[in-house]
C-alpha cells in the first residue's frame, strides 16, 4: 500500500521527532495513531485470511482477468529481442489500455491522505470490506496494521543495514522488535501474498 499516507507517516515518524519539523494537525494525529498501534501475530493471521479472500474475489473480476491477459501479452512483446513497428504500436496500445484498467480497478485505493480517507475508501470496496469482516478486522485496523508494519519494517531494515543506529524518540520500538523477531515468517507471508496476485502458471 504505497501511497501518499505511507510516505507521510514514514517521513513524519522517522524525521519529525528528531528534526522538529512542522506537521499538519491531521498528519500528526495519523502519525500518533499508527505509532501507538501494536503489531501481533494474531492480527497477522487475520490479515492473511483477509488477503487470501480478497485475491479470490479479484480473480473473479473480469477487469482483473483482462489486466492479467494484458500483462502477459506485454511481457511477451517486451521480451522480444527484435521488435517490429507493429509490436511497438501494440505495446503503446496495451500501455494505454493498462492505464484505463488501472483507473477502473475496483480494488484501487487511490491516494488517501489520512487514515480516515483510507478507511472510507476501503469501506467503498465491497469485496475488500467483506474479506476484512470475514477475517474479523475493521477497515481502520487493517489500514493501521499495514502502515505500522511498513513503518516498523522500514526502520528495522535501516537499523539492520546500519543506516540508523538509534530509533527516534517516541518511535514504536515494540513494533520494530516484532518485525525483527518474526522476520522470516513475515517475509514468507509477503511473498505468498505477492504470488496470490499473479496469474496461475506464470
Amino acid at each position: 500500500m504505497m501511497h501518499a499516507i505511507t510516505a507521510l507517516i514514514l517521513t513524519a515518524t522517522l524525521s519529525t521527532h528528531s528534526l522538529g519539523a512542522q506537521m499538519t494537525p491531521q498528519a500528526d494525529r495519523d502519525m500518533q495513531e499508527v505509532s501507538s498501534y501494536r503489531l501481533s501475530m494474531d492480527t497477522v493471521r487475520k490479515v492473511d485470511v483477509a488477503m487470501r479472500a480478497m485475491f479470490e474475489e479479484m480473480a473473479k473480476d473480469p477487469r482483473w482477468q483482462a489486466s492479467i491477459k494484458l500483462e502477459t501479452e506485454l511481457k511477451a512483446l517486451n521480451a522480444k529481442e527484435e521488435r517490429t513497428e507493429a509490436d511497438d504500436r501494440r505495446i503503446e496500445e496495451l500501455e494505454m489500455e493498462k492505464e484505463k484498467l488501472r483507473a477502473e480497478n475496483p480494488f484501487n485505493l487511490g491516494s488517501a491522505n489520512s487514515l480516515s480517507e483510507m478507511e472510507a475508501q476501503i469501506q467503498k470496496i465491497t469485496p475488500m470490506e467483506n474479506a476484512l469482516r470475514t477475517a474479523g478486522l475493521t477497515a481502520r485496523e487493517y489500514s493501521k496494521f499495514m502502515l505500522a508494519m511498513l513503518q516498523a519494517g522500514m526502520a528495522a531494515g535501516m537499523k539492520k543495514s546500519g543506516l540508523i543506529k538509534e530509533l527516534p524518540k517516541d518511535f514504536p520500538v515494540e513494533n520494530v522488535k516484532f518485525m525483527e523477531d518474526h522476520e522470516a515468517e513475515l517475509t514468507a507471508l509477503q511473498r505468498q501474498w505477492q504470488e496470490l496476485g499473479k496469474p496461475k502458471g506464470h
